[in-house]
């Protein structure tokens, strides 16, 4: 049986998500698989970078994942509470994108349970960057 970290956390994080503001988009880095205790790492590093950008207004965000989505069921359910949490303190981008290539394993997978996560926002899958950036450009323009 695996003890506790110092953290309190069984496992340490599997899963990297690096972030990049610029401008009125919040770009994010994601390389899967995924476990919980990599959504509490984003849910301490990320908070306040979201709460940052929600204080001049409406902006979006594009995740681009790498090599896997593939995540664990627990890192599905905490995902759903960093949103809820996020959509309650009124930080949740205005339109959410991810960009995940038919390269990254897990697509068709998975796809079904982060469209669940997001179901009560603004959200779309695209394949290339460039149609997510278009997208996320015209909600943005919507919204204001």
């Amino acid at each position: 049986m695996a003890s506790p970290r110092p953290d309190g956390d069984l496992f340490p994080a599997h899963g990297r998500v690096e972030v990049h503001p610029h401008g009125r988009v919040v770009y994010f880095e994601a390389t899967g698989p995924f476990n919980a205790e990599a959504v509490a790492v984003m849910r301490t590093a990320y908070t306040p970078i979201m709460a940052s950008m929600a204080e001049d207004g409406a902006f979006g965000h594009i995740s681009t994942f790498h090599e896997s989505m593939l995540a664990t069921p627990e890192a599905f359910a905490a995902f759903g509470a960093l949103l809820a949490e996020w959509k309650a303190a009124g930080i949740l981008p205005t339109a959410n994108t991810y960009v995940v290539g038919p390269e990254v394993e897990g697509v068709t997978i998975v796809q079904f349970h982060y469209r669940r996560a997001w179901e009560w926002a603004c959200f779309e899958i695209f394949e290339r960057r460039d149609e997510a950036e278009a997208w996320i450009a015209r909600m943005l323009a919507e919204a204001s």
